[in-house]
């Protein structure tokens, strides 16, 4: 079995995933929300009482709509659940000149405190790629990772900038998190056949957020199967990495996780177009961002060869796409969670 499933995490990202033989599989975390969600709380529980563990537990970058719930899980232990591997570029592992981490920072002190195994898997390095490789690892039970972000470009102007984000991120005492500006919503101009072109073919313009650049992205493979987790990573990246990794394009997948929640700053056409996928993931509910960017999901219709958009949310920045006029017009298919997410399960 290989099952992701974005659980219920508001406008942030919580992945559990899912894979191996029978009855006790195999799981990876991949952030828990800005706040952990309740049914994460549940499915860590029910992995204690089977004497289960965490193979893997992915912090993807410093972000509250990602990091705050982890430090929930961190300041109960994961609720019995021990964990084989923590990744987390924190400070320690930045590129370029050394200086001391600052006194306070949450997740650092609670990793250390819990004595969490953390970036064990690479002796306590950073994770990144370079333009020349894409380093790999197996797990336990033969899933295989292949890193797509970040870069040391991306890490060392994290490190330049690292008190501030981390302060964004509410990871300091006293330091107030900053909210982002919304991005343009683009509703005004959707409601036709014509408007969905319109909106695919918008200029595109990259995000450019540090935090974001930083994001650990990843390939999932297992069982012939292939995820692309995006995180919130840049979609030129990405595309750069695919090549390094698996060479020229179009590049198969069962399932991409969108980055950034489908923000129209994190997928461009020319990411979707290098894809040849049959699904892809929104994991966001809408709110304070209200993604996902309906410019993102246009593009994925036109360019993701009849795809199925899978949103763990129904919201109203969402619930245009579960249209049946336009679905005839554009070959698509809309699929909706409920109160514990939506589970994809690649056989």
């Amino acid at each position: 079995m290989f099952t992701v499933t974005a659980l219920p995490a508001s406008y942030g990202d919580c992945l559990w995933v899912e894979y191996g033989e029978g009855a006790a599989p195999h799981v990876i975390l991949v952030d828990a929300g800005p706040s952990a969600p309740a049914q994460l709380k549940q499915r860590l529980q029910q992995l204690a009482a089977r004497d289960g563990r965490l193979e893997l537990v992915v912090v993807t970058h410093v972000d509250a709509d990602h990091i705050a719930g982890m430090l929930t899980l961190l300041e109960n232990n994961f609720y019995g659940v021990p964990v084989r591997d923590l990744w987390f570029n924190g400070l320690r592992h930045l590129p370029g000149e050394s200086f001391g981490e600052k006194q306070g920072e949450k997740l650092t002190g609670l990793i250390l405190k819990n004595r969490v195994p953390w970036n064990a898997q690479l002796s306590n390095g950073a994770l990144m790629v370079t333009e020349a490789q894409c380093p790999a690892f197996e797990l336990p039970g033969g899933l295989r990772i292949v890193l797509l972000s970040p870069d040391a470009a991306q890490l060392t102007r994290l490190k330049k900038n690292w008190h501030e984000v981390c302060g964004e991120a509410d990871l300091y005492e006293g330091v107030a998190a900053v909210s982002k500006p919304l991005e343009p919503d683009g509703r005004e101009s959707f409601g036709n056949e014509s408007s969905i072109d319109v909106m695919a073919e918008s200029a595109f313009r990259e995000d450019g957020a540090i935090a974001n650049g930083s994001s650990i992205a990843f390939i999932g493979e297992y069982g012939g199967r292939r995820v692309l987790f995006g995180a919130d990573a840049f979609p030129s990246r990405l595309l750069k990495s695919l090549q390094t990794a698996l060479g020229a394009g179009p590049y198969p997948f069962d399932l991409v996780k969108l980055p950034h929640h489908g923000s129209e700053n994190n997928v461009s056409k020319e990411f979707v177009a290098a894809l040849r996928c049959p699904r892809y993931l929104f994991s966001s509910n809408g709110a304070k961002f209200r993604h996902p960017a309906p410019q993102a999901v246009a593009r994925v219709v036109k360019y993701g060869a009849k795809p199925q958009l899978l949103f763990n949310y129904r919201s109203e920045f969402n619930e245009r796409w579960d249209d049946a006029v336009m679905r005839m017009q554009f070959p698509y298919e809309a699929y909706y969670g409920d109160a514990v997410g939506i589970t994809v399960t690649l056989d």
